[in-house]
């Protein structure tokens, strides 16, 4: 999507990406990608723990216009530490505000578990203003 990436409205709809993820107990950790009032044309990301179901912030949030067409997240756990890199492959619209980046790096410290799901949750729209996962890949080391 050109304009809002991936969502209808600014009304708190999200996408959470799952991993080392408990999907019965829904125990683990996301990126949140969310929709929020502050920019119309970039969203926030975070790094969440979820337990049992409820999600924690345990990152800062960072605002980027890099989430439409073109974009590729990864997400890595090593040890202790959960990371989230958020770039676009194709070029890009110079930022209209100094707060939104064109990339995100993220990282916080976890408790490291032996849980191995992994999952999306999209709360945002369907139709034009939904989100296209083009693939999905997963590296077990």
């Amino acid at each position: 999507k050109p304009a809002v990436q991936g969502f209808g409205s600014a009304t708190g709809q999200y996408m959470d990406i799952y991993i080392k993820m408990d999907t019965r107990t829904l125990t683990g950790y996301a990126l949140r990608i969310i929709r929020t009032t502050k920019h119309d044309r970039a969203v926030d990301f975070q790094l969440m723990k979820y337990t049992n179901g409820e999600a924690t912030p345990i990152s800062k949030a960072i605002t980027s216009n890099c989430y439409r067409k073109g974009c590729v997240i990864r997400l890595k756990v090593e040890g202790p530490i959960l990371t989230a890199n958020v770039k676009n492959v194709l070029p890009l619209p110079q930022p209209h505000h100094p707060d939104i980046v064109r990339e995100v790096d993220l990282s916080a410290a976890i408790e490291p578990n032996t849980f191995g799901g992994i999952g999306v949750q999209h709360t945002g729209s369907t139709g034009a203003s939904a989100s296209m996962l083009r693939g999905l890949r997963v590296n077990w080391k």
